[in-house]
């Protein structure tokens, strides 16, 4: 078949197959993980750091999964051609919005007297101590940095943003389910995204298109500015002396970066065993590899972009965020991060072969996930503890990452055995081509 035509006309119906290894090890995987969370907390000595290790990888995993929705988002709402067989890959990570928000509370809650422990109240020596008493610049945003106040408004922040996500993925996937219930598909999914849908999947298909270009602008708007508060509300107030502008959108930014390293991994783990080589070519991967190295440019210039202002102006509470990160135990994982985020990709993505071979591009994909992976460790850290010799990073936070790694496979995997890997022919009809018709000359009556 030709791939020059678009739409393409005959595709097959693929689903993940059922996989006992996806399933029960990444249960066993998140059970690991609670053992790792327990065993560690249960040591008062290491309370903290079991707190610690939720924090960060509950950040890191739910950015992962919201910027992967953002990313099928923005291949919807500028009409990527090049990517209508991967697709359906970053919108899997919206199964893991569920299980995101359900950890909110319990992570938020339970570690509060850790991340916050510079403003929030707490009792010391019988007594309760206000640490904002005798601080002016604590005091000046003792409205804001109210802990009941600060957990709602991000609640409902998640709330309102993963709603817009799974409307999202609700339009994207009506019309690739229409019929499966005819085909023997039974279950929850096809019964919940088929309800009031008429016998013409065509105009099934347009009125999702239609409504997902809505839904996908406030979706992508929503992700900026309510994403952008669950930063500065869970990371950047762990040190309330410090504030930049920057802060919420190098982190949102390393969300979309993020979600783009775990689409190159999926799409290379599952193309060969849903047999989609004559659907995801090198032209696909070529094109995510652009991608992957040009944010990882991005992220550069937005995090220099945050620290050279503040290195050159000499700003004495913004000085201390770099400081704490910069020095002794936690200056090695600093440079290790920028190496595996932005160095090393820079270089190796340069050669455009590199970024056709699907397993290498891979291998840069996953090192760059791992990159992120410590730099949301870096992001609080440091503010948490204080007077460290040695660095917090060992089995409890390897332990907790591993748990949170089985959450999101069993997640994954159970979107891709549940909806079709590929759009269907008619969902890919409803995307205008953006060409038009023009009229040829008019012909003139002979006298």
């Amino acid at each position: 078949m030709s791939h020059d035509t678009y739409p393409p006309r005959d595709l097959p119906l693929r689903f993940a197959a059922p996989s006992a290894l996806a399933t029960f090890g990444g249960l066993a995987l998140a059970l690991l993980g609670v053992v790792a969370f327990v065993l560690t907390w249960m040591n008062e000595e290491s309370r903290g750091r079991a707190w610690n290790a939720f924090h960060f990888n509950w950040m890191f995993w739910s950015s992962v999964a919201i910027g992967m929705v953002i990313f099928a988002v923005a291949l919807h709402l500028t009409n990527a051609r090049w990517a209508w067989s991967i697709k359906r890959f970053p919108l899997g990570g919206v199964a893991f919005l569920p299980v995101s928000l359900v950890l909110f509370p319990i992570m938020l809650i339970g570690g509060r007297h850790t991340y916050f422990h510079h403003w929030l109240p707490h009792e010391s020596g019988g007594h309760v101590v206000n640490p904002m008493a005798g601080d002016p610049i604590l005091e000046a945003k003792e409205g804001w940095l109210s802990f009941p106040f600060l957990f709602g408004r991000d609640l409902v922040a998640l709330l309102v943003l993963y709603g817009l996500a799974t409307l999202f993925a609700y339009h994207q996937l009506r019309p690739d389910v229409h019929g499966l219930d005819r085909a023997g598909r039974r279950g929850w999914p096809y019964g919940w995204l088929g309800r009031g849908a008429g016998a013409d999947v065509a105009a099934v298909a347009a009125e999702s298109y239609r409504k997902n270009q809505l839904i996908g602008v406030f979706t992508a708007l929503g992700f900026a500015f309510l994403w952008g508060l669950i930063a500065i509300d869970v990371g950047m107030s762990t040190l309330p002396h410090f504030f930049s502008t920057m802060f919420p959108v190098a982190f949102f930014i390393s969300a979309f970066h993020s979600a783009l390293a775990m689409t190159i991994v999926m799409v290379v783990l599952f193309r060969r065993s849903l047999r989609l080589h004559e659907w995801i070519t090198e032209r696909q991967f070529h094109d995510i590899g652009k991608l992957l190295f040009a944010f990882a440019v991005f992220w550069m210039y937005i995090n220099w972009s945050q620290y050279v202002v503040i290195w050159y102006g000499l700003l004495p509470h913004e000085q201390e965020y770099f400081i704490r990160k910069f020095n002794a135990p936690f200056g090695p994982v600093v440079i290790a991060a920028v190496m595996m985020i932005f160095l090393v990709p820079f270089f190796g993505l340069l050669p455009r072969s590199i970024k056709k071979m699907p397993e290498i591009l891979a291998g840069f994909a996953m090192l760059v996930l791992i990159g992120h992976w410590l730099e949301r460790f870096l992001l609080v850290t440091p503010n948490i503890f204080e007077g460290l010799e040695a660095l917090p990073l060992g089995l409890p936070e390897i332990g907790v990452a591993l748990g949170f790694l089985g959450l999101f496979v069993f997640c994954y995997t159970w979107f891709l055995r549940t909806f079709p890997v590929l759009p269907s022919p008619v969902s890919l009809a409803a995307v205008p081509t953006g060409l038009v018709n023009v009229p040829g000359p008019a012909k003139i009556a002979e006298v």
